[in-house]
């Protein structure tokens, strides 16, 4: 007596679409909790004057004080104003004077040869003094 066998059929693999539902589900979940909703650094407010229907005189534009940084052999040269300062620590004298009596803009220019650590040692001396509208002057500053 002969056994017959039976072919067995095999199965065809197939994926199993609920646990991969619950895995996407899974994955959404933790990225919307773990991200941040931080404004983007490169996204700055700024407030720009509007038009309007009045009838008066426009502000009066603020003159920044300007300093001045000139390169000379022996360091650097500063003026404020057009009015020559000795070293940094006037100039932060200077400029606490001024905040005291108004709040106006900074405009720190650098002759093309001043070594940076100047540029940043007047914008700190700007912030101690309570200055904080600050900005570089892309122009080369003649003597």
């Amino acid at each position: 007596m002969r056994l017959t066998r039976q072919k067995s059929v095999l199965a065809v693999p197939q994926l199993n679409m609920a646990s991969m539902v619950d895995v996407v589900f899974l994955l959404l979940i933790f990225f919307m909790c773990t991200s941040s909703l931080n404004q983007p650094e490169n996204d700055i407010s700024s407030q720009l004057s509007r038009l309007g229907t009045g009838t008066g005189q426009g502000a009066v534009p603020e003159r920044p004080v300007r300093i001045r940084l000139l390169g000379v052999t022996a360091g650097v040269l500063i003026t404020c104003d057009e009015k020559r300062i000795a070293d940094f620590p006037s100039l932060e004298a200077e400029l606490q004077r001024r905040a005291a009596l108004e709040d106006r803009p900074v405009v720190i220019e650098g002759q093309a040869g001043v070594p940076f650590r100047y540029m940043v040692a007047a914008l700190d001396v700007c912030h101690r003094a309570g200055m904080w509208r600050v900005a570089f002057s892309p122009r080369e500053v003649k003597p």
